[in-house]
């Protein structure tokens, strides 16, 4: 027997269990000596797949599911004349049961197990009746307050003084009731009101409400053709005053309304982003010019971290607009602009029992007062749980048993089972589309009766509601809750086969833009079982998000494209997989995940070897031998690069070619070759000159400066960060001009100029755009303050640097660092922790086998020793350091530590050892051009 399906029943267990002890009984009563009672019963509870079918004036249905199997499963365990029940269906008929433990069932799952009880005694916990409800009413209680702020943060928004208000509460605790009841009293001519949600699949889909959001300040409808579209766009930009050669671009692709153009083609992802978080804020700042701006962004909790960052720029400039910034989100939620003296939160808690009490008796008022209580305990002053518990019984009638639910879940399956049969499933196809349903994609999708008469009966019942978006009517779920019950409730074969439909439907009516969807689509695809679509849109939409620098979610629909990817047929399979694996490489190393880029990479090299493509294997091994340098392996970074040399060879495969130079050109830097580095980084620049491979060209000129700011020429370092800078102004970098100006400003304050060292790093930092270029930014402001003397700010932006690279990887950088750090903390006379961090350091370098950081360790730890008067150990630290040095020819710090052991001399008296240092600094320093290092030398001779 089964009990609350095909509808279903919150007291399905209990019902179970009674019908189960009245059988038992029975039969007891029908027994003889002869023929005692051999029946044997299992009771257990959970989902079942059920279907409905209504023929005529009758109803049948078919269940199936692992819940019939458990049941059955419990039943051979029991004993002649006994009740077996499981811990879940205990659970559900409460504590005045009584039972026995007598043993635990493998679950469905291996690793669950699942509690058997017989059952001794019946439950005693029975619900009282009542009448039926009248009409039902809504009232709003309990959040006077919080209107009275939000109307008054709107009054100073529409004098100029920009608000932003987030309304934070836990699902279903009225939220979105709040706005509804402040929206409904202010008027079109008093502000302008632009509205966007967050989905909860949304935060793989880069600025998704964002998109939304322009479309709106553009005026642009569902309804638009594509020229239309894009006409309002550019007409959009030129009344905001913005040039359409530098944004019509990046607003027309982000749209989706033209294919990627050479425009779009040659810019950095870096730059694309710069240029949307622009575009949207002056839009929105234009828009706000006319009449006060209200933005209402909901569930924000679920923004993708594209929309995040770019609401943040907005807030970041909008405290002298008319614009009211109105996000609402759940507990857990940290909205990035917190901090803002401008910013209000507004936390909504539960509802009082009086509150809650009258919500109730708003929808019944005759409710018996044995009821309420029930409701009010189990809703703990949620007004969606009082609303919804207080539906169920209205529904069922206060005169049947009933048990509250003790989920939300329960309480809103409940609901919807009740719906006629064709408007349930309607109701579930409307769930796959999210929250926010389009009528042409429901349309679509349906194929069945006139949806007319459902979709009435569904906001009849409060499950929808009808609005305008984009000149579009669309319908909206009452709740997220309420689409996700209803999403959870299909069976998987049948989602799979919505969400397909659902994709197929997009490609037709997107048919001529389907660079707009591509992200519904790969979400669509994704859930069904169209393998091929899946990983293709998945593909695209990866792309699309790496092109606006949203790494994180490019990044995760490769990987779901990855694990797709391995159901194609076996012919398709490596050379998708193999694409699929440098795409995620590149966004794993833009994050500093390099330990994750290697096992990726290393996965790859059977099916290299089984497609035999050198045009694949080039780059393979270029990016194996990159991301072994960031992870200090430089053995595997030479024989890689090595590789990807001979593979790019046999094709000509220029780009390649000067990638693999380039990474010969770090590692050299990195053990102390810097003349080869130089020649190496050079070999990058002529080959990738004759390609358009312009970032790369760009990292080619910065490795020379690297490998030359070590060998001491300066002059030679600033004119080819120069070029590495004005490569990244071209093409709009940030990430490389913050590469070019971090080395710039580092040799500046080295050679004594520090005012503009530090400026050129500060820059450096300010336009790093993600952890890597941010880590190295920040240490060479450390370092370049550490230069003029300024141990106390040095010490704090060194200390971030490590924190940064602990995230990010590039140890052996990491480790020099840490010896700078040091150094600082030698400097501000804490030579304790200075000697602590400094062997650290020295024991990383030298692990890392990294020797421009052993010989800086070295003679760090050789002026400590000085500083603690321990000339024997300063010596010898200050020799290694000059030994380590001279060998890697690292000139200008040759000459600074024969300055140190010339000052070390000195205090031990040694005229003669401190007259040949000094000699060998000066003629160095003279070399070199350092006039700052001359001056010191002179004195220290004159002293």
């Amino acid at each position: 027997a089964l009990f609350g399906t095909p509808v279903t029943q919150e007291d399905h267990a209990e019902r179970a269990v009674l019908a189960a002890l009245d059988l038992l009984d029975a039969l007891r009563q029908e027994e003889t000596a002869r023929s005692p009672s051999q029946i044997r019963i299992g009771v257990h509870t959970g989902p079942v797949l059920a279907w409905r079918i209504e023929h005529d004036s009758r109803t049948t249905s078919t269940e199936m599911g692992d819940t019939i199997h458990l049941a059955a499963q419990i039943q051979q365990l029991a004993g002649p004349g006994t009740i077996l029940i499981s811990e879940t269906t205990r659970r559900k008929i409460g504590t005045g049961t009584k039972v026995k433990k007598i043993g635990t069932l493998q679950g469905t799952d291996p690793s669950d197990t699942l509690a058997v009880y017989h059952l001794l005694a019946p439950p005693t916990s029975f619900f009282q009746r009542g009448a039926q409800p009248d009409q039902e009413t809504r009232c709003f209680v309990g959040r006077d307050q919080e209107l009275v702020t939000l109307h008054d943060r709107l009054v100073r928004a529409e004098h100029g003084q920009g608000q932003v208000v987030g309304i934070v509460g836990e699902a279903g605790l009225g939220k979105s009731r709040l706005l509804t009841e402040f929206l409904q009293h202010l008027s079109a001519e008093q502000i302008t009101l632009q509205r966007t949600y967050c989905l909860s699949y949304g935060r793989t889909m880069p600025y998704l409400p964002i998109r939304d959001l322009i479309r709106q300040l553009c005026g642009i409808t569902e309804t638009d053709s594509h020229g239309e579209a894009r006409d309002k766009a550019y007409q959009c930009l030129q009344e905001a005053g913005m040039d359409l050669e530098t944004f019509a671009p990046p607003l027309l692709d982000l749209l989706g309304l033209q294919p990627y153009r050479e425009e779009i083609a040659g810019l950095s992802p870096e730059t694309i982003q710069n240029r949307l978080f622009t575009l949207f804020r002056q839009l929105t700042l234009q828009a706000s010019q006319h009449c006060p701006l209200l933005i209402v962004v909901e569930n924000l909790h679920w923004i993708d971290q594209a929309s995040e960052a770019c609401l943040h720029s907005l807030v970041q400039g909008m405290a002298g607009a008319s614009i009211l910034l109105l996000a609402t989100y759940r507990p857990g939620y940290r909205p990035p602009w917190i901090e803002k003296s401008y910013f209000t939160q507004i936390t909504l808690l539960p509802l009082n029992p009086a509150e809650s009490y009258q919500v109730v008796h708003s929808i019944l008022p005759q409710l018996p007062d044995t009821i309420t209580p029930l409701i009010l305990d189990r809703a703990e002053g949620n007004p969606l749980f009082l609303e919804e518990l207080t539906q169920a019984v209205a529904e069922q009638g206060v005169q049947t048993d009933l048990t509250i639910p003790d989920t939300i879940q329960g309480v809103l399956m409940a609901r919807i089972d009740r719906l006629s049969l064709p408007a349930k499933r309607l109701l579930q196809t409307a769930s796959v589309l999210g929250r926010i349903v389009s009528l042409p994609l429901l349309h679509a999708i349906w194929g069945g009766e006139d949806m007319t008469s459902l979709l009435q009966e569904l906001q009849q019942r409060e499950f929808l509601y009808e609005q305008v978006r984009g000149g579009e009517r669309v319908y909206v779920f009452k709740h997220v809750l309420v689409q996700e019950a209803a999403y959870t409730s299909l069976p998987l074969t049948r989602r799979q086969a919505l969400h397909a439909a659902t994709g197929r439907a997009l490609e037709t009516l997107y048919a001529h833009h389907l660079t707009e969807v591509y992200d519904r689509l790969a979400y669509h695809y994704g859930r069904s079982r169209k393998t091929a679509k899946a990983v293709e849109y998945l593909r695209r939409f990866a792309e699309q998000a790496a092109h606006t620098y949203a790494h994180r979610e490019a990044l995760a629909a490769l990987q779901e494209a990855y694990t797709r990817a391995q159901q194609l047929p076996t012919t398709e399979q490596d050379r998708c997989l193999v694409d699929l694996a440098f795409r995620q490489a590149f966004s794993l190393s833009v994050l500093g995940r390099f330990r994750e880029v290697a096992d990726l990479l290393w996965e790859q090299e059977e099916r290299l070897q089984r497609l035999a493509d050198p045009t694949l294997a080039g780059p393979y091994y270029f990016r194996l031998g990159l991301n072994a340098f960031y992870l200090g392996d430089y053995q595997q970074t030479a024989q890689s690069a090595s590789r990807a040399l001979q593979e790019a060879e046999r094709c000509q495969d220029t780009v390649t070619l000067g990638q693999a130079h380039y990474v010969i050109a770090l590692q050299s830097f990195s053990i102390g070759q810097f003349v080869q580095g130089m020649e190496h980084g050079r070999q990058a620049i002529t080959l990738l000159q004759r390609t358009t491979a312009r970032h790369w060209l760009g990292l080619a000129y910065w490795s020379v400066g690297l490998n030359a700011g070590f060998w001491g020429d300066f002059a030679t370092t600033l004119a080819v960060e120069a070029q590495a800078y004005a490569i990244g102004e071209t093409l709009a970098d940030p990430r490389l001009q913050s590469f070019a100006q971090g080395i710039s400003g580092w040799v500046l304050a080295l050679r004594g100029d520090w005012e503009a060292g530090i400026a050129a790093c500060q820059q450096s930092r300010t336009l790093a755009p993600d952890p890597v270029s941010r880590a190295l930014a920040t240490g060479y402001l450390g370092w370049a303050y550490l230069e003029k003397g300024d141990a106390e700010q040095a010490i704090p932006l060194l200390e971030e640097t490590l924190q940064l690279f602990d995230r990010s990887g590039l140890p052996q950088t990491c480790a020099r660092f840490i010896v700078i750090l040091g150094e600082a903390k030698h400097q501000a006379g804490a030579l304790k922790e200075a000697r602590e961090i400094t062997g650290q350091g020295l024991e990383l370098t030298q692990r890392y086998s990294h020797r421009p950081g052993i010989g800086l360790a070295h003679r760090t730890l050789g002026r400590i020793a000085q500083s603690e008067g321990d000339f024997s150990t300063a010596s010898n630290h200050l020799q290694q350091a000059l030994q380590v040095f001279t060998t890697i020819q690292a000139r200008f710090e040759t000459g600074r530590t024969h300055l140190d052991l010339a000052y070390l001399a000195r205090r031990q008296g040694m005229q003669g050892a401190m007259a040949s240092h000094l000699h060998e600094a000066h003629r160095l320093f003279r070399t070199l051009q350092a006039p700052h290092y001359l001056e010191k030398t002179a004195h220290l001779a004159n002293e």
